[in-house]
């Protein structure tokens, strides 16, 4: 065990020198720093439908006041909805957005904007990376023949779960911290509620499941194809060309989630439904295929990489 985990400490060594870490990071400072923009132009354009709807219920002489007393239904029919009372939907919208700029916030809408889409594609070609970066160097004979097959390839897993695990922590640290500077340099002044942080936890975990499913997942795709080019085609091609799938589909899976662990009444992007399946029994038939598939890439490279004379 401990020779794993000097193997693993050894491919964290390489990430480090070979800039893999600081890539990385940039990728996450950019996504941040954008999403604290879009927070921001996402209020000013709410502000500016809640001021046009007030101008059309003025004319109609309906103050805000009375719009705020009536109902506010929303019907769902698609990705489309019907909306009961414009104004008061309009007006919570704005207040939603100020929430939404409060820093302590920045995590959870993170999470519902742009990293859904970015984080997975970034870390599964960072995952790919890893998994050809012996072979693009021609190191893979020397890493046998001092550590070992097994070592070879669990050691770069692991280091890929703890790569995932830190790049979450530090998306949550660097989007707090960003949205702190950018309200003082854009002179913002967010509404006060701290409304997320209840779920952080679970936001947390999942995100950090999500990451490692999409690392070893594109680990394994890279280790049997020996090709980073063709891995980041698959995790292109699936992620912004393929339609959602639905069922045990990982994207429909995630749509599903989103919605009920992160608050998307502000968000930057509109997600589409997923649609309806079992969660649990979805991520555990998920789980149990990474499983599956991570064996067998194993034991056929193993054999390809070290056959038996």
């Amino acid at each position: 065990m401990k020779n794993m985990w000097d193997n693993v400490k050894m491919q964290l060594f390489y990430q480090w020198k070979a800039n893999y870490f600081i890539i990385l990071f940039l990728f996450v400072l950019v996504l941040c720093g954008f999403s604290s923009y879009a927070q921001y132009s996402a209020l000013h354009q709410k502000e500016a439908d809640f001021n046009r709807t007030m101008e059309m219920y003025k004319k109609d002489g309906i103050t805000l006041k009375q719009a705020l007393s009536e109902k506010l239904e929303v019907k769902k029919n698609g990705n489309s909805e019907e909306i009961s009372n414009i104004l008061k939907y309009d007006y919570y919208r704005v207040i939603a957005a100020k929430v939404a700029l409060n820093p302590l916030n920045a995590p959870n809408q993170i999470f519902t904007s742009i990293a859904i889409l970015f984080l997975p594609l970034i870390f599964g070609i960072y995952s790919s990376q890893l998994a050809n970066y012996d072979f693009k160097y021609k190191t893979a004979k020397s890493q046998l023949l001092l550590n070992g097959y097994k070592n070879f390839f669990f050691s770069k897993l692991l280091s890929i779960l703890l790569v995932a695990i830190a790049t979450v922590f530090i998306t949550i640290i660097l989007s707090i911290g960003i949205q702190y500077v950018f309200n003082a340099i854009m002179g913002v002044q967010p509404n006060t509620s701290v409304n997320y942080l209840g779920e952080l936890p679970l936001q947390v975990v999942y995100q950090i499941l999500v990451l490692i499913l999409f690392g070893v997942f594109f680990f394994i795709l890279t280790t049997v194809v020996r090709s980073t080019l063709v891995s980041i085609v698959v995790l292109f091609v699936y992620m912004l060309l393929l339609p959602n799938l639905g069922g045990y589909d990982l994207k429909n899976l995630m749509l599903l989630t989103v919605s009920k662990i992160y608050n998307t009444s502000a968000a930057t992007m509109d997600v589409v439904s997923g649609e309806n399946t079992n969660i649990l029994l979805g991520y555990a038939v998920i789980l149990l295929l990474w499983g599956l598939l991570t064996v067998l890439a194993y034991r056929w490279d193993k054999n390809r990489m070290c056959p038996k004379l």
